[in-house]
């Protein structure tokens, strides 16, 4: 029975497809298995210059879908193929990712090869925590400005918004 459900389990599923029909700027709009989007969904676009160009659903216009891609779009013709990733976007981090620079995707670029993955996989859009099941903040931590120690002190672990006109010193007080 073990074997039955490895085997079932390796047979790739059907793959929900539509076609690019226009691109205006960046916004590629798709015609096919609407019904099977939802804003947020994510699609490859393939045969671009680039090969495969990964776009995220925005929107939905007279029966098409409305994609925004997360790269160029140099080469993408109307009819090309846009296939619908099966699954939510998810990031399955590990400890070996400490001090690896990685892009928005989760690709690193750093040159230092692939990562990976660790055991659990989190959705890259969630709700954050509710506020009572958050750690602490730690202790104060020096800001290397008197004042800004004095008047706004800052906790390990704390956020933070530093919000001003340009040429007021924002960068010279990071």
């Amino acid at each position: 029975m073990q074997a039955l459900l490895c085997e079932i389990a390796a047979v790739p599923g059907a793959e929900i497809f539509g076609r690019v029909r226009s691109v205006q700027g960046l916004l590629v709009e798709i015609a096919g298995p609407v019904s099977a989007m939802s804003v947020g969904s994510r699609v490859r676009i393939v045969e671009g210059l680039r090969g495969a160009i990964t776009c995220e659903v925005v929107g939905f216009r007279n029966g098409r879908a409305l994609a925004l891609p997360f790269g160029p779009l140099e080469g993408v013709r109307m009819g090309a193929k846009a296939i619908l990733e099966p699954a939510a976007p998810v990031v399955r981090p590990s400890n070996a990712w400490l001090g690896r620079i990685i892009n928005a995707l989760g690709e690193p670029i750093d040159g230092k090869g692939p990562l990976i993955s660790g055991p659990d996989s989190y959705p890259l859009k969630a709700c954050p925590p509710p506020a009572h099941r958050r750690s602490r903040v730690g202790g104060a931590i020096d800001l290397g400005v008197r004042a800004l120690n004095s008047f706004i002190t800052c906790c390990k672990g704390q956020r933070m918004g530093i919000f001003a006109g340009s040429g007021v010193g924002k960068s010279v007080l990071l």
